[in-house]
């Protein structure tokens, strides 16, 4: 033991189980494993997943507009509205459709997230079903940030571990 006072004395972080995944191993757990529920996933990964899930919303988003402003969609009266949707080119729906579908799977990767944060938490990931009522979401949220329980719980580890 050391005969300095505590305040002096360095710092030694606790020793703990839960892993630190890198952003590649976000990436993956956004993208490859939508759909794996029975797992566990990290406050710090969730969250991380979140903002890139944002952040490709947006770019996505974009891509659309770009896209439709190419087919002249947004150059239209109200009562041109069926000439606009009739000379939609085939490439503009085909990129629509990719960009659609290339959403659709993020916010499922989300929901994965979401679901395997729950289990990180203790919780079922059928607490995810208060967001359709209302101010349900401020509740999944408070689950959403609640810290790690650090003892085995009912859906198994964490991805990505060793």
């Amino acid at each position: 033991m050391s005969e300095k006072p505590y305040y002096e004395q360095e710092y030694h972080a606790p020793e703990s189980d839960i892993p630190d995944p890198s952003v590649g191993e976000i990436f993956k757990g956004l993208f490859l494993y939508p759909f794996t529920w029975a797992a566990r996933s990290t406050r710090k990964a969730f969250w991380v997943a979140f903002v890139i899930q944002f952040l490709l919303t947006i770019v996505i988003g974009i891509a659309s507009i770009l896209a439709l402003c190419t087919s002249g969609i947004f150059s239209v009266t109200p009562n041109n509205v069926t000439w606009a949707v009739s000379h939609i080119t085939f490439l503009t729906w085909l990129i629509e459709l990719i960009l659609f579908i290339l959403l659709v799977w993020i916010k499922l990767g989300l929901l994965g997230y979401a679901v395997r944060r729950l289990h990180d938490a203790n919780y079922s990931g059928w607490w995810l079903w208060l967001i359709i009522i209302p101010f349900g979401w401020i509740i999944a949220a408070i689950f959403l940030l609640l810290p790690t329980v650090e003892e085995p719980v009912r859906w198994g580890s964490y991805l990505f571990v060793d």
